[in-house]
């Protein structure tokens, strides 16, 4: 695929966005500049704060674990939440303790739109109670800059 072909396949995702846009206004999160998520279909937004918060919403791959090439309205998407927050360890990045969790999957595009608000609002409720305790108790820890779960 060619950049013209990514372009395409994230097209339909301007149905969405006024819905993130709402949200980011309503509770303060903020989108993440598409130019860092990579070129496959996905909307991410974070609240920043010492536990950051995060929606993310993406195109799921096929059953062999390969992206798909052309969009269809049944497309599965995924809808995911999470927090974390980072610690200097002495390391060259430090540690992150995070959670996450999905707020659904394989769910068809042409549905996303109807049930977006409402799943980000219900989870919203979950995530902004994991504070930095709660995290560095039922989070998992990740060596920042290797990926190693500690």
């Amino acid at each position: 695929m060619n950049e013209a072909d990514y372009a395409a396949l994230g097209e339909h995702l301007h149905e969405v966005r006024p819905i993130f846009d709402a949200y980011c206004q309503r509770y303060g999160f903020r989108p993440v500049d598409p130019m860092t998520l990579g070129r496959y279909p996905r909307i991410r937004i974070e609240r920043p704060g010492p536990v950051k918060i995060w929606f993310d919403l993406w195109m799921e791959l096929d059953g062999d674990g390969r992206r798909y090439e052309t969009f269809w309205r049944g497309a599965p998407y995924e809808l995911s939440t999470g927090a974390h927050f980072d610690v200097s360890d002495g390391s060259r990045y430090g540690v992150r303790f995070q959670k996450a969790l999905a707020c659904f999957s394989a769910m068809p595009f042409e549905r996303v739109g109807a049930v977006l608000m409402a799943e980000m609002e219900t989870y919203l409720v979950v995530v902004q109670r994991w504070d930095e305790a709660y995290l560095r108790r039922d989070g998992i820890q990740v060596q920042l800059g290797t990926g190693v779960l500690l």
